[in-house]
């Protein structure tokens, strides 16, 4: 199978309640706050000049209510994907960083450090979570070829698609540039390749709605998945 790659945006849902409280999020949920739908208002803008095709989103609440912008500027509904779920986090979801520190420090200490040496618990490795996310890649991009897609996903997988993309492994997973609310990193898709990265982390859109900084739990102002 050959043809023109698949120009796939990727962004990141918009701030939720949990982002700002520095609750872990994974496959629970939390409502975008204001700021969030503004950002969601603000994506949705940046993409409207492009030839989206197809929207591809998480089915969760957070994620969906995002791509649902995006998808209303270009009259498209979206196409709910639970392999863009973020990381199950299991028994981490809705503790903060002091509830971690006082009921799984060692743990919380290797997930800022050597995250891929855990499986999170009641939850998934990152490994398993990253496998299930190029799953979706690999099987639903032919469809796309010579066509743009936008996919709207989560602070850690999301991370994980772009490691990948840089064909980096998943010991890569913190990378320097911080992965904000609604940023787009602008990748390419070919099934000879896969993906590979073109742009890393655009947030110009949002200099007027502003973000939240530091997800990464290596951040001193965290901001977890």
């Amino acid at each position: 199978m050959t043809g023109t790659p698949v120009r796939v945006l990727l962004a990141r849902h918009g701030e939720t309640v949990f982002n700002v409280e520095g609750r872990w999020q994974g496959q629970s949920d939390s409502a975008l706050t204001e700021r969030g739908l503004a950002q969601a208002r603000q994506l949705a803008a940046a993409l409207a000049d492009e030839p989206v095709a197809t929207v591809y989103s998480s089915d969760l609440g957070r994620s969906m209510d995002t791509a649902l912008q995006v998808a209303a500027a270009h009259g498209l509904s979206v196409e709910p994907e639970p392999r863009l779920r973020e990381i199950d986090v299991g028994e981490w979801a809705g503790l903060t960083r002091a509830d971690l520190d006082a009921r799984y420090g060692h743990m919380r200490e290797a997930w800022a450090t050597r995250p891929w040496t855990l499986r999170l618990p009641g939850g998934e490795t990152l490994f398993e979570a990253q496998t299930r996310v190029l799953e979706f890649f690999t099987e639903r991009m032919p469809r796309h070829l010579g066509q743009t897609v936008a996919v709207i996903t989560h602070g850690a997988i999301g991370q994980a698609i772009l490691v990948h993309g840089m064909g980096r492994s998943i010991h890569d997973l913190w990378l320097k540039e911080r992965l904000d609310n609604c940023q787009i990193s602008r990748l390419d898709w070919t099934p000879e390749a896969g993906l590979r990265l073109v742009e890393l982390s655009d947030v110009r859109h949002l200099s007027e709605v502003g973000s939240l900084r530091g997800w990464r739990t290596t951040d001193s102002d965290v901001e977890v998945a």
